[in-house]
């Protein structure tokens, strides 16, 4: 009997997996960051043995048999010619008001480059069809157009930790009382002002989405797949799985619905050899090395010159040294003890021990690399969800950030000196990152997994809430508690109406007694 039960028990193991699906992904956002998160999920499921195609605008031009590539790069070619007409440090005083309305704007723009891309032309004009699509969702919906057409299904992936717009296609709740919106700057601590705002914000991002980008998103689906056989709405709400840059030891605690997986660190690889000067020049920090690196999008020689020469007074006062990615040839005024470089492989030099704090912007992937390795960080955060990003790392114990506007030569000095003097900081940091790596799955063991389990279940429609059918005003029940109200003001009237009845009848009978007696 036993040896029945593992016959059937094998039998059904073989009959469930899945093995090479063919996968489309659809990576349209110029930036490295966004890419680097798209391009790790596309990775597992490559060396998982699927057959996977990627639009992107960073071809990677790797020779491997289940790997091909739709080149987008045109895009990233005009979106580089308009960022540098950008000064970030500009851009991060933008109210988060007004970065709802850019960014809405940009990414119809993305819309339109990538559908006119003759790559892109040439595959809408053919005949395709794959099992899974993967869909970045940044303000690109009307794109999902694609997997209607190739008849797949659609499995998206976020670079936010906690992203309001993906509760909305998931039918999750997100309570404003301890849920920071990710363009502000706030915990799941907040004060009373900071919970109005954060509440206040919400609904005026909300009425943006709704008000301002959905239609545009559906007119612009209107236009580039006419004979959709799948409303945009439908598409909108036919998500299988979500798949979140987020993990709970490195963000707050907030609801979740069971098809959205966290999968932070899936763009962190096993720290490779550094290159020979760097190696040489991190082995011979006896005194550490600290590293300055504001990611890609922010290049330090943009910094003005007051707030460069705060780092380099600051940097020259240290017995540590500093690797600075730094985009210039020469560093004015370089007090011996800083490397610059134009460019660093951030990640690997991270994993070496000698480094001891890890200056950044705050962003996620920067972030999340110093948490693998428990490396305290110092933020400088400038836009986007940097600003929480940092406050994260200063609420659990394992960072501090200077505001922009607050850079100076003594701001700088106190916070790396406390950083490298006060033992809390680097303890947090490694209690965190042994949480960061302890769960059951790797980030790519998850996304396999639930790739994988979409496509065994037809979709897994069954993960789905209902609540994505509700409106607004269903969803968080304001028909019923208007109809409650309604009831216990016509309730409270009635009582009213026979108690004043039953009170004039008394004080009519009172004194024809008193006249008796």
């Amino acid at each position: 009997m036993r040896f029945i039960y593992f016959v059937v028990a094998v039998l059904s193991t073989i009959c469930i997996q899945v093995n090479g699906l063919k996968i489309l992904g659809i990576l349209p956002f110029p930036s490295k960051s966004h890419f680097a998160i798209g391009n790790g999920i596309i990775e597992s499921l490559v060396d998982a043995g699927h057959e996977v195609t990627v639009m992107s605008p960073y071809p990677q031009k790797a020779n491997r048999k289940n790997y091909n590539e739709i080149d987008v790069s045109k895009i990233l070619e005009i979106f580089e010619s308009d960022k540098h007409e950008v000064n970030p440090f500009v851009f991060g005083k933008f109210p988060a008001v007004g970065v709802m309305f850019m960014l809405t704007k940009m990414n119809t723009d993305i819309v339109d480059l990538f559908m006119a891309n003759n790559e892109v032309q040439k595959f809408m004009n053919e005949d395709h069809k794959y099992d899974i699509c993967i869909f970045e969702l940044f303000l690109v919906d009307s794109l999902m157009g694609i997997a209607e057409k190739t008849n797949c299904i659609l499995v998206s992936f976020t670079t936010f930790a906690a992203v309001r717009w993906t509760d909305d296609m998931t039918g999750n709740d997100s309570p404003t009382s301890y849920v920071p919106n990710p363009f502000l700057h706030y915990t799941d601590r907040m004060s009373f002002k900071e919970r109005l705002w954060n509440t206040a914000f919400s609904l005026i991002e909300r009425g943006i989405y709704h008000g301002y980008y959905m239609p545009r998103q559906r007119a612009l689906y209107s236009k580039y797949f006419p004979n959709a056989k799948r409303s945009f709405e439908d598409m909108y709400f036919n998500t299988s799985i979500i798949f979140s840059n987020t993990h709970v030891s490195s963000n707050t605690v907030r609801p979740s619905m069971p098809n959205t997986v966290g999968i932070a660190g899936i763009h962190v690889k096993p720290a490779k050899p550094l290159p020979a000067d760097i190696q040489e020049f991190l082995d011979s920090a006896t005194d550490g090395v600290i590293l300055f690196s504001m990611g890609s999008f922010i290049q330090s020689k943009q910094w003005p010159i007051e707030k460069r020469e705060a780092f380099v007074k600051t940097f020259g006062k240290l017995k540590q040294k500093v690797l600075w990615k730094y985009e210039n040839e020469t560093l004015p005024g370089n007090p011996g003890n800083i490397k610059i470089s134009s460019w660093i492989p951030q990640r690997d030099i991270l994993a070496h021990p000698n480094v001891k704090v890890f200056i950044t912007h705050g962003g996620l992937l920067g972030t999340t690399e110093a948490i693998v390795e428990g490396v305290p960080v110092l933020g400088i955060p400038i836009f986007g969800d940097q600003k929480l990003n940092m406050a994260k790392s200063v609420m659990k114990g394992y960072g501090l950030q200077i505001n922009y506007d607050d850079v100076t030569e003594e701001a700088v000095t106190e916070s790396i000196l406390e950083l490298l003097n006060n033992p809390k900081y680097k303890i947090n940091a490694e209690e965190i990152s042994k949480r960061f790596v302890d769960r059951p799955m790797t980030p790519q063991e998850s996304v396999v997994y639930w790739t994988e389990y979409a496509a065994r279940h037809q979709g897994a429609s069954h993960l789905r809430a209902q609540s994505t059918n509700l409106n607004f005003i269903e969803f968080h029940l304001i028909d019923v508690y208007c109809t409650l109200l309604a009831i216990f003001v016509v309730i409270g009237y009635l009582k009213f109406v026979i108690l004043r009845m039953i009170l004039r009848r008394i004080f009519r009978k009172s004194p024809q007694k008193q006249k008796r007696s």
